[in-house]
């Protein structure tokens, strides 16, 4: 079992890398740019990520005692999105700037590209499957939590309240993942089983490599290494917020849970607390892109903080876990 998804997972990390590159060189070149760019994003934000986000929660069997996991890591992004705003002044006075850093604090990459690997390789295909459990706070976390502060510190955006924001959010059309998710859940309550066509013509799959692609493509476009020399306290910050901060909130985090009767041990303690710290999220830059949040900074410093995480933390993640 081992090498099919170690082979998934090089494949996978070879066409992010190859996609970036090839953004990056059209760039170059003046076959597409910016506009292309924020298309890209808003096309593989609004219909490719939650049509997978469907089709895999419909295909897991809830349980009450898993859904305190995505409860939590729903916790996990308020906390570390705040904090980030809150500390965001620390390294720029920028409003739009600020917006920015405070949703690349704030949500984590936890999908197979990086949190649920790392999960399959510590603790197997438990560790795999409750990562999806995580990741099912995702959509709404985007459209209550990251589009609201988005569009509210964007340098193109309305200035009212994120409470008004986020619930005004309800009716944009870019918000259509959140009835899919709960749609999604709800079929998974009832026990109505997923189609056999979508495992077998491997929709799941279909999707996710259509969508990765062309999400990393766009960031390409966006990218420009030479801005990143410039972003220096910008990504050291990044890391520290990622990293250490949100290691500290998500152990934090977990050690309360075990004050309940649904508490997080062994290898649900694992995978929250493996996932608190994981690197910014792509889904940020997708953000960024669709509401004018300094596009190009979200591309410099989701490439930086990715690379930091695999050079820096994910020995030390192994040696401990």
């Amino acid at each position: 079992m081992m090498e099919p998804l170690l082979g998934k997972f090089i494949v996978t990390a070879g066409m992010i890398s190859l996609s970036v590159v090839f953004g990056a060189f059209c760039r170059r070149r003046n076959w597409a740019g910016d506009r292309a760019a924020e298309a890209l994003m808003t096309f593989v934000a609004v219909f490719g990520y939650p049509a997978v986000g469907f089709l895999s929660i419909w295909g897991i069997r809830l349980t009450a005692s898993d859904l305190a996991l995505p409860v939590m890591a729903g916790a996990q992004c308020v906390v570390m999105t705040f904090v980030s705003l809150a500390l965001s002044g620390f390294v720029s006075r920028d409003s739009s700037e600020r917006g920015l850093l405070a949703i690349a604090g704030g949500v984590g990459n936890n999908g197979f590209t990086m949190g649920a690997f790392v999960l399959y390789l510590l603790a197997g295909e438990e560790g795999l499957a409750l990562s999806g459990v995580y990741g099912l706070i995702f959509t709404p976390v985007v459209v209550f939590l990251l589009y609201p502060i988005a569009k509210h510190y964007s340098s193109k955006g309305p200035r009212t309240s994120l409470l008004r924001l986020a619930l005004k959010n309800l009716t944009d059309w870019r918000s259509i993942g959140l009835p899919v998710t709960v749609m999604a859940m709800a079929l998974s309550w009832a026990g109505i089983r997923r189609p056999a066509f979508v495992s077998d013509l491997r929709l799941v799959d279909v999707i996710t490599y259509t969508s990765l692609p062309a999400a990393f493509f766009a960031i390409g476009l966006r990218l420009r290494l030479s801005g990143i020399w410039d972003l220096r306290r910008h990504v050291l910050w990044l890391a520290g917020m990622r990293f250490v901060a949100g290691a500290c909130v998500g152990v934090a985090l977990a050690a309360i849970t075990r004050l309940t009767p649904w508490g997080f041990h062994g290898v649900r303690w694992t995978v929250f607390v493996v996932q608190s710290f994981v690197p910014m999220s792509v889904s940020s830059v997708a953000v960024a892109n669709m509401f004018s949040l300094k596009a190009d900074e979200a591309s410099a410093l989701f490439v930086a903080n990715t690379f930091m995480y695999l050079a820096l933390v994910l020995p030390i993640v192994f040696a401990v876990f």
